[in-house]
C-alpha cells in the first residue's frame, strides 16, 4: 500500500481557455474542406463576409487554438458558423467551463454574449418574455439566453420580488429535466441570476425551498447550484444541508458546492469553521457510516480548507483510512493511481480510429483522464460535455463501452461508475445495448446497476416493457433496508422519468403496492411538472 502523504495532494484542471482552444481546433483540423485545416485558409475564410469589419488574422486564430489569448464569445460563434456546425454546439460547453472556473477572463468571455448583436438589441423590451414565462407558455434556450442577460447585464429591474422569484423557479424547473446543449444553456442562465445582486436572492430562495422537500427529484442540482452565488443567502443554504441534511442527496450537493464556494472565498471564517467540523466528522467516523460519494466529496475539501499542518496530516491519513478511492484522492489527486489511470486513457486513446487527424496530446490526454479521474465530480460532467463536443466523442463513447465489456472492470465500482457517468453524455444508439446489459447483469455491484439505469435514461433509443420491468423488479428486490431502498427507489424514478417511461412506473408502483409505496412519493414531482415545462426544456 502507498504511504500516505502527510498533506492532500493537489487537485488540478486544465484551464477553461486552454480547453477551448484545444476545441476550436479539433474541429477545425477534422473538417472536410482542407482549405480550413491551415490556420491562414481557416483565417480568411472566418474573415469573409464579417458583418463587422476588422475580419482575423492567422496569428490571432493561432493565439485562440493554444489558449494564449483566451477566445471572445464572437469568435466561438463565427467558427461554428464557418465549420457548418449546429449555433451552440461549440459555445454551451464552453461557457459552462468558464463558468465554473471564474476569474476576469472568463467573466469577460461570459458576458460577452454571442456577439452577433448588442445586448440591448437582445431584448429591447423584457414584457414579452416575462409574460410567456408567468402565463405557462414556452421558451427556448435563446430565450432564456436574452432574458437573463437582459436581466444580469442590463437594466434588468423586475418588481416585485415574487415575480423574480417565479422566473427563477421556473427556469430551475426546465434545467432539471433538459439535457444537452438545452441544459447548458439554462443551466448558464441560472449561474446569471444566481450571480447578480437582484435577481441572486430570489433564485437562491428557489433554490433552497426545493432542497427542504426530500422526495423532490433534483436535490443534488439544486444545492450544488448556490456554489455560483457569493450572497451569503447562498452560503447558509449549503451549510445548513451540511449541518442538517434534508437527505444525504442534499449533504451530497452541499459538499460538492462547498469545493467551488471554499475556491471562490465564498464563505465566511465562520462557516469555514463549521465547514471543517462537518469535514472532520465525515472522514474521522466509523467506515462506512457514510456513502462513498459523500466521503469522496468531503476528502476533495481538504486540498483547500485553512488547517493547521498537524491537523490536515490527522483528517489526511483518516481519509485515506475511509477507503481506497479517498486514499487516491489524498494521495494523488486523482480517484485512480497514476498508473493506473495512465494505462485506462492510454487504452481508451489507442481505441480512437486511426484516421483521427492529430490533435495537441496533453490536452485530449487530459481531459479523457478528467473524464475518468478527476475527484470533482463537477470536472468530470463537463470534460464528458467537451468531449462530446468534440468531432472524436462518438469515437469516445465506443471506447468506454468497449471498456465496459472488460469482466473486472463492470465488476468494479471505482471504475465502472465513472463509466457510466460519462456515458450519461457521451454515449449513443451504439453503446444503449452494453449499457442496458449492465442495469440487469447479476453479480454487480448495486451502484453500478443504478449507474447503469441512470446512463441509459440519457441514451438514445427505447427499450421495450418487458425489459423496465425486469428493471423495476430486479432492483426493488435487491434494495435491503429502508436506506437502500429509498435510494434505489430514487434512481429509478429519475432513470424511468427520463426515458419517458413514467406511465409504466406508475402501473409497476400500483402492482406492488404497498412495498413500493415511495416510490409514488418520489413520483410526485415528475407526474404534476406542467407540460409547457417539458416542452420548453427540449429547445
Amino acid at each position: 500500500m502507498a504511504r500516505t502523504a502527510a498533506v492532500p495532494a493537489f487537485i488540478g484542471w486544465t484551464a477553461w481557455q486552454v480547453q477551448a482552444g484545444w476545441l476550436l481546433r479539433a474541429h477545425r483540423v477534422c473538417h472536410a474542406d482542407p482549405v480550413l485545416h491551415r490556420v491562414t485558409g481557416f483565417a480568411r475564410v472566418y474573415s469573409e463576409g464579417r458583418i463587422h469589419a476588422g475580419g482575423v488574422s492567422s496569428s490571432s486564430v493561432s493565439r485562440w487554438e493554444t489558449g494564449r489569448v483566451p477566445v471572445t464569445a464572437a469568435a466561438v460563434r463565427r467558427y461554428e458558423d464557418v465549420l457548418g456546425l449546429s449555433p451552440h454546439r461549440l459555445l454551451a460547453p464552453i461557457q459552462t467551463i468558464a463558468r465554473h472556473e471564474g476569474g476576469p477572463t472568463a467573466d469577460l468571455f461570459l458576458r460577452g454574449g454571442e456577439g452577433t448583436r448588442p445586448l440591448e438589441a437582445s431584448v429591447a423590451t423584457p414584457e414579452p418574455l416575462l409574460d410567456r414565462v408567468l402565463d405557462s407558455g414556452v421558451l427556448t434556450g435563446t430565450d432564456w439566453d436574452d432574458l437573463t442577460r437582459w436581466a444580469a447585464y442590463g437594466s434588468g429591474r423586475v418588481s416585485p420580488g415574487r415575480v423574480r422569484h417565479l422566473v427563477a423557479r421556473r427556469l430551475l424547473e426546465e434545467t432539471l429535466v433538459a439535457s444537452g446543449v438545452s441544459w447548458m444553456r439554462r443551466f448558464e442562465a441560472l449561474n446569471r441570476l444566481l450571480a447578480d445582486p437582484l435577481w441572486g436572492p430570489e433564485t437562491i430562495a428557489a433554490c433552497t425551498e426545493i432542497a427542504e422537500q426530500p422526495e423532490h427529484a433534483g436535490l443534488i442540482e439544486v444545492v450544488c447550484a448556490l456554489d455560483a452565488s457569493p450572497h451569503p443567502d447562498a452560503g447558509r443554504g449549503v451549510l445548513r444541508q451540511l449541518t442538517d441534511p434534508t437527505t444525504a442527496d442534499t449533504q451530497y450537493g452541499a459538499l460538492l458546492a462547498a469545493a467551488r464556494k471554499v475556491r471562490k472565498h465564498h464563505f465566511t471564517a465562520s462557516q469555514t469553521r463549521t465547514l471543517v467540523e462537518v469535514v472532520d466528522g465525515v472522514l474521522t467516523g466509523p467506515r462506512l457510516t457514510h456513502s462513498s460519494s459523500i466521503t469522496e466529496a468531503a476528502t476533495v475539501l481538504l486540498h483547500r480548507l485553512p488547517l493547521s499542518a498537524a491537523y490536515a496530516a490527522r483528517l489526511t491519513a483518516s481519509a485515506a483510512e475511509q477507503g481506497p478511492t479517498a486514499r487516491s484522492i489524498v494521495t494523488h489527486g486523482s480517484i485512480a493511481d497514476p498508473s493506473t489511470a495512465a494505462v485506462t486513457v492510454a487504452r481508451v486513446l489507442a481505441r480512437l480510429d486511426d484516421d483521427t487527424p492529430a490533435h495537441p496530446a496533453d490536452v485530449l490526454d487530459a481531459l479523457v483522464d478528467d473524464l475518468l479521474h478527476h475527484p470533482i465530480a463537477d470536472a468530470r460532467l463537463y470534460a464528458a460535455m467537451m468531449l462530446n463536443a468534440s468531432p472524436y466523442g462518438a469515437r469516445i463513447a465506443a471506447a468506454l463501452a468497449a471498456e465496459l465489456r472488460r469482466p473486472e472492470t463492470a465488476r468494479s465500482e471505482a471504475r465502472a461508475v465513472p463509466l457510466l457517468h460519462a456515458l450519461r453524455v457521451l454515449g449513443g444508439p451504439g453503446q444503449r445495448a452494453r449499457v442496458a446489459e449492465l442495469t440487469l447483469a447479476p453479480g454487480l455491484p448495486k451502484t453500478v446497476s443504478i449507474a447503469a439505469v441512470h446512463a441509459l435514461a440519457h441514451i438514445e433509443g427505447h427499450s421495450p416493457e418487458s425489459y423496465w420491468r425486469a428493471v423495476f423488479h430486479q432492483n426493488l428486490g435487491a434494495a435491503h433496508g429502508a436506506a437502500e431502498q429509498h435510494h434505489v427507489l430514487k434512481r429509478l424514478v429519475y432513470g424511468f422519468a427520463m426515458a419517458g417511461e413514467l406511465d409504466l412506473l406508475m402501473r409497476l408502483v400500483a402492482e406492488q403496492r404497498p412495498r413500493a409505496v415511495r416510490a409514488a412519493h418520489f413520483s410526485q414531482w415528475w407526474t404534476s411538472l406542467d407540460r409547457h415545462v417539458r416542452d420548453s426544456a427540449r429547445h
